[in-house]
């Protein structure tokens, strides 16, 4: 019994003549998999309820309190639980992209109440007396405050930045001081904050000879908003400086101008700082990598417009390769074929001369624990360059083999590859429909996120009693003592911010020679600070079932994509004639999915969400278990989670081939992957052979495609420099071939969806007809020609095909 004879009576026999089929049915279909479908809408509405009772009973302020310098969250852990507000002492340090990332700079403390009026140390130290001054002064604690006694130690606080320098009138934003501006506000702002052009011509348009900064300043306190604007109108004829805003207008746009301004400028010396300090691990030398981070950055800055074309070139040429590869698609995959045998080539002799030149040469270990040591002492042991040719030899070997036994399914693939790339070009709206299944994807991870953050914000705050880092990360020792119902209160331990404020304090200091014995000082070094929040067990099985439902949704939306390109794909294929492929192809192959096979869709996400969900328990078993180190523990787990990716792996597969059956013949997903399972397994060597190839012809289309963008970005930088300079072309050239390669890797998704597709109505083609006039092939004649087929057509019926 022949091998073919083994794999039909083993998984079913050739799919049988059928007069009735003709390709996918259009209007003859039926709902399938329809109680999975109800499943996953009651899913979804209990999706629903749990968003609406998460947004009701949350609170997202719960997770957005703001922490001041000493890590104590505002209004709630003690000694700030009636300062809900976080004050700022330089708030323009934190208009800055890198803060979410790196933190706002500048000291922050918890307030009662934003400042209602503006406060400015340099311009106001001459004009308030002490006591005017003091009070609208605002430190980092109170104890600085209440020792400071007169100008010179106030002086001496802001200079150590003890104390805020100036700050403007601001009003709370989710908790947070943030500028307010007014007219009279303008009147308070330092010169050294008005760094336009424009606001500097309008500050010496005032009387006199200033020309400093302080004369300047001094001038703009002394002269009120309405003079200074009456001044200024006086000089309207002028040609230096017309005015034609409101003075507050005025101040709240040049300023906001400066800021941004040298904000941005600061950005630019802090992402130079972050990539120097990522150069610094590869790159010798501290100051030479900080340079190389600030000329990498400036280049990205300067080249933006660069990249941008690059890409928009990289799309252009992607529409353009698919189309010519229905004929260039032979030539380039023999070239691909034949110059990865003459590269192993090349690697076999060179890495042989490597070994038998270091097998010869004696070397002294490089000691050093940076990565440059590491990797020399690599390159110069002999054994590294044998053990390489050994591989490369290797892979020579078994890619030669396969080519020469697999030679005709190559060609079969090629002309599959042909056929999906006239798919593609005669459907081109294929090529932007992953753009639709992007939105619904941001959009669940969106309603994910938002519906988690909720579910997280419902319960009780737990705290814990813990004690303050310095500034060198040493922890501090106050001695804090705990009285009454504190009694019992631990580092570590649980505690009540409220009960910690009243019974704990500073012993040490209650007793020291400043304050009276009797007056106890707050702990301030050690504070009952928020923990977390613990989530009622209802609400840890919501947070449980939204995570299910992103999964679910995202491998749902995943597969709708999956099964409106398939159906797209096997229209084309089943039409004998492809000139008559019906307009809106793409648009009734969505509705098909929509009206009919929802159902089949939920079903096949479903089995994936629960695979993926597995996957992710045992992840967070594994984080549990990391801490007791067993080694048959750590054995078990890494074998079940090979197993379920390998199981994941192959449902992916499945559930693939099991969508374009379903688009082809309306079926439920059982009964299509059953199909789509049998006929790939009687046509199991094809199949490798196919899937191998084209990925690898796509992989080479890719990397030509991108490697053509980056050639092409390098060549016009050095070519031209008149147009833009840069330390190094190499910066904005690494950007495009990364943004290159995920834009060809989109296209080529769609590209590999339509061979699969095509693939798979080849194979029933090939079963279902015999190329009579009755039962004629649809394939195309190159691969009739290459499988000895041809139809038996009148002349008339011939044309067009």
């Amino acid at each position: 019994m022949t091998e073919s004879e083994e794999l039909m009576n083993k998984y079913g026999e050739p799919l049988r003549y059928d007069r009735n089929f003709t390709g996918p049915r259009q209007r003859d279909r039926s709902c399938t998999d329809v109680p999975c479908l109800l499943l996953f809408a009651l899913f979804l509405a209990g999706w629903g309820f749990i968003a609406q009772y998460a947004i009701k009973h949350g609170d997202l302020n719960k997770l957005m309190v703001p922490s001041d310098s000493f890590n104590r969250k505002c209004g709630i852990d003690s000694g700030v639980l009636n300062k809900k507000n976080l004050f700022f002492f330089n708030l323009e340090q934190c208009i800055d992209p890198l803060v979410p990332l790196t933190g706002c700079p500048t000291p922050q403390v918890c307030v009662e109440k934003c400042p209602s009026q503006t406060f400015v140390w340099d311009t106001m130290k001459n004009s308030l007396s002490f006591e005017d001054l003091h009070s609208r002064l605002i430190c980092l604690t109170e104890e600085t405050k209440a020792q400071i006694r007169n100008k010179e130690q106030m002086n001496n606080a802001i200079q150590n930045n003890l104390c805020a320098r100036w700050y403007i009138k601001s009003a709370a934003f989710l908790n947070r001081c943030l500028f307010e501006f007014s007219p009279q506000v303008c009147e308070y702002i330092p010169a050294f904050l008005l760094r336009s052009g424009r606001s500097r011509r309008e500050l010496t348009l005032l009387p006199g000879n200033a020309t400093t900064e302080v004369e300047l300043e001094a001038k703009a306190m002394a002269l009120s908003m309405a003079e200074a604007q009456s001044l200024v109108a006086q000089q309207g004829n002028s040609k230096q400086s017309p005015v034609e805003e409101e003075p507050a207008t005025q101040c709240r746009r040049t300023l906001n101008e400066a800021v941004i301004k040298e904000k941005m400028m600061q950005t630019d010396t802090r992402l130079a700082k972050m990539v120097g300090n990522l150069v610094a691990h590869f790159y010798n030398g501290t100051h030479d990598a900080q340079r190389l981070g600030e000329e990498i950055v400036e280049d990205l800055v300067n080249s933006w417009s660069i990249v941008l074309v690059a890409c928009f070139c990289t799309l252009i040429a992607s529409l353009i390769f698919i189309a010519l590869m229905r004929w260039l698609s032979a030539p380039i995959l023999w070239f691909s074929i034949f110059g990865v045998l003459i590269g192993l080539l090349v690697g076999i002799y060179y890495t042989v001369r490597q070994y038998i030149f270091w097998e010869k040469t004696p070397t002294v270990t490089v000691h050093g624990l940076n990565l440059h040591s590491t990797v020399k002492n690599v390159l110069q042991n002999q054994k590294t360059w044998l053990y390489l040719s050994i591989f490369v030899a290797v892979c020579f070997v078994v890619i030669l083999l396969l080519v020469i036994v697999l030679r005709k399914r190559i060609r079969i693939a090629i002309a599959l590859t042909k056929e999906g790339s006239k798919a593609v070009s005669s459907v081109i709206s294929t090529v932007f429909f992953p753009i639709f299944s992007w939105v619904l994807f941001i959009a669940a991870i969106a309603f994910a996120v938002g519906v988690g953050l909720y579910l997280g914000s419902i319960g009780q705050a737990s705290f814990r009693m813990v004690r303050q880092l310095t500034a060198d990360g040493e922890v501090t020792n106050e001695p804090c003592v705990c009285e009454g119902p504190a009694i019992n209160y631990t580092i570590g331990g649980s505690c009540n911010p409220e009960v910690f404020q009243q019974h704990c304090y500073n012993q040490q200091a209650s007793t020291s020679g400043f304050f009276q014995q009797s007056q106890r000082v707050a702990c301030s070094k050690t504070t009952c600070s928020f923990d977390t929040i613990e989530n009622p067990p209802l609400i840890k099985w919501a947070i449980f079932y939204n995570v299910f439902g992103f999964l679910w949704l995202s491998f749902f939306i995943s597969a709708f994509s999956d099964m409106v390109l398939a159906a797209t794909f096997a229209r084309w294929y089943w039409t004998f004639k492809k000139r008559d492929v019906p307009y809106f192809t793409l648009t009734r192959a969505f509705c098909q999915t929509a009206f009919y096979h929802l159902g089949t869709v939920a079903f096949g996400s479903l089995i994936l969400a629960i695979c993926r969900l597995i996957r992710l328990v045992l992840e967070y078993i594994d984080s549990k278990l990391k801490k007791y180190d067993n080694s048959v523990t750590r054995a078990i787990l890494c074998c079940m989670r090979c197993f379920f990716w390998l199981l994941e792996t192959f449902l992916k597969f499945l559930n693939r081939n099991a969508y374009i059956m379903c688009a082809i013949h309306g079926k439920n997903f059982c009964s299509s992957a059953k199909d789509a399972f049998n006929l790939i397994m009687r046509n199991f060597l094809r199949v490798v052979t196919l899937d191998k190839v084209t990925d690898f012809l796509f992989f080479l289309s890719k990397l030509l495609l991108t490697a053509g963008a980056g050639v092409s970005t390098y060549y016009f930088l050095v070519n031209n420099p008149a147009i833009i300079q840069l330390h190094h072309n190499a910066v904005p050239t690494t950007v495009v071939v990364i943004a290159a390669f995920l834009i060809t890797s989109v296209f080529f998704g769609v590209y590999s969806t339509a061979v699969d597709t095509l693939f798979l109505c080849f194979l029933e083609d090939c079963e279902r007809n015999d190329g009579s006039p009755e039962k004629p092939f649809f394939m195309s004649k190159q691969l009739m020609k290459i499988l000895g087929k041809k139809n038996n057509l009148p002349p008339r019926q011939r044309r067009g095909k």
